[in-house]
């Protein structure tokens, strides 16, 4: 269900730096206690987070939703890699910590796994670092599969288990 308020669309480039600002502070606030200092500072500057995020864009194959409330405006993000191989990677999801709770981050990934399933894509996968357990209930309530761990392509030493979809027509569906 998505918050009364709130609509799931696609984003533009004019939401780049909200997106940024909102990972940054959830990287900052849900990693700190979880990542070493030197590794959690290289995601804590909004300008090269808007940056990078203007390249992954740029050279395609990124589904980039937004969750723009009425009030508050883009209040959270799904960003997913739809070509990544052997099945779309989500990258990133994030809502801003006053509005978790209110269906946002389900109503993102909900409508991420209609597009997909929109260009013919069936499963989905993800990456939850260890110790954000709130993160891993978040998706087990969605129904993934913990199909397993492995290490963290963009950091040594960080682990993140493996969440995924084998069938995204399971998450389209509200449970009833």
């Amino acid at each position: 269900m998505t918050p009364r308020n709130t609509r799931i669309r696609a984003a533009t480039r004019a939401d780049f730096r909200r997106v940024a600002e909102i990972k940054v502070a959830n990287w900052n606030d849900t990693y700190a206690a979880l990542l070493e200092p030197a590794v959690l500072s290289r995601f804590l500057d909004v300008d090269q987070q808007e940056a990078h995020l203007a390249e992954q864009v740029a050279d395609g194959g990124i589904l980039l939703l937004v969750a723009d409330d009425a009030v508050a405006g883009v209040v959270g993000f799904a960003l997913t890699h739809v070509d990544a191989r052997p099945e779309p990677w989500l990258e990133s999801l994030h809502v801003v910590r006053a509005c978790r709770g209110t269906g946002a981050g389900t109503a993102l990934m909900r409508a991420t796994a209609a597009e997909l399933l929109a260009r013919g894509r069936h499963t989905l996968a993800l990456g939850v670092i260890e110790g954000n357990d709130a993160a891993a209930e978040f998706y087990d309530r969605l129904g993934a599969t913990r199909a397993g761990r492995e290490p963290a392509t963009w950091a040594a030493g960080v682990w993140h288990e493996i969440f995924r979809w084998p069938d995204l027509r399971t998450l389209t569906i509200p449970p009833g």
